[in-house]
């Protein structure tokens, strides 16, 4: 072991002790209001992403010459009037893997949207456009995987940066590598620059899970992208990297295996040193959405809460999302009791 190895992980085990305590409940959730968007029925593929003093919707819409990817803003004063930001005669349109609009931290908007092959349905590119002018109009950068190969590329999640944003993206080049063998390999997570040009990627894991969502924040050590693993023997537990740490790092050894992607992401928020992340695990065959906290970047976590479990007809199904409010984090997670779906809140410290 060097010098500097050694050092890394003298201080990370001087980070551990100023690691958050277990995060706990609190309660009740404050009286929620309904912000019904202004998009049509049969609209579809919806996100909302954090904007200056709003929030920005995006969704995909059947349009008169293709498919039509809409964005909205939803600010103090209600929703503002929906554009089209782009129409294709042929776009990815599913219920897991979305587009999205973002802000950079260049004042610029930043969108994706997916670009099927023509050879199979399967495989598909991640588009990029920008707009300097608050999405009255957009220019288009051209393909953010960088590898010109027909193979599975999306689940894109950002951060913004100076010159602009950091994509982070799932990204199936060596999928195809493989192909001829008879074997495929593994995805990979990946993240490059954009501003006015989208700069060339690099790896960061060379073996994730197939198809589950990233997310990404920012922290006062830098950005921390969060997803789900894959070992060689089809372990998928959370790890995430950044934050500071060079290389990657398991969140928490759930040991959930199976074969095969759960489609059930993890999820992030960060303000300042405090990382909030929740995510979904069926280790052991016994379904729970988890949470924990970090006090130090994202270097150390607590020991994570148990925000649900399987209570009698009531099963967690995951599809996690956390945001932090001062010194509490919200988590939001689907569940299923009696064969319907239940939205379901829960506040918890995060200090």
């Amino acid at each position: 072991m060097n010098k500097t190895l050694t050092l890394l992980c003298l201080l990370i085990c001087l980070l551990a002790n100023q690691t958050a305590a277990q995060p706990e409940f609190i309660g009740p959730m404050p009286q929620l209001g309904i912000a019904d968007p202004p998009s049509p029925i049969g609209a579809v593929a919806y996100r909302l992403s954090p904007g200056t003093d709003s929030l920005i919707l995006t969704w995909l819409q059947r349009g008169t010459m293709g498919i039509q990817l809409r964005w909205v803003r939803l600010d103090a004063e209600g929703w503002g009037e929906p554009a089209t930001i782009t129409e294709q005669p042929r776009m990815m349109a599913n219920w897991a893997d979305v587009p999205a609009v973002v802000e950079g931290g260049d004042g610029a908007l930043y969108a994706h949207w997916l670009y099927p092959s023509e050879n199979s349905p399967e495989w598909y590119d991640i588009r990029m456009l920008r707009s300097t002018d608050d999405g009255s109009t957009w220019t288009a950068l051209g393909t953010l995987n960088d590898d010109g190969v027909e193979a599975e590329h999306g689940f894109v999640s950002y951060v913004p940066d100076a010159q602009g944003v950091r994509a982070y993206w799932l990204d199936g080049r060596a999928t195809r590598e493989e192909i001829a063998e008879g074997v495929n390999g593994p995805m990979s997570l990946r993240t490059a620059r954009i501003g006015e040009t989208i700069e060339p990627s690099t790896l960061i894991d060379d073996r994730v899970c197939d198809c589950c969502a990233t997310g990404a924040a920012i922290t006062d050590a830098g950005p921390i992208v969060i997803y789900r693993d894959r070992s060689e023997a089809d372990v998928r537990d959370i790890s995430l990297a950044g934050g500071g740490i060079p290389g990657t790092r398991l969140l928490h050894a759930d040991g959930w295996s199976i074969f095969g992607c759960p489609v059930n992401g993890p999820a992030i928020d960060a303000k300042g040193r405090t990382v909030a992340v929740a995510w979904y695990t069926a280790a052991d065959n016994k379904a729970k959405v988890l949470a924990a906290i970090s006090t130090n970047n994202g270097v150390t976590f607590g020991e994570p809460i148990v925000i649900d479990e399987t209570r009698g007809a009531s099963i967690p199904l995951g599809r996690v999302d956390i945001v932090l409010d001062g010194e509490e984090a919200v988590v939001s997670w689907l569940a299923n009791k009696r064969l319907k779906g239940t939205l379901k809140l829960q506040r918890i410290s995060a200090a």
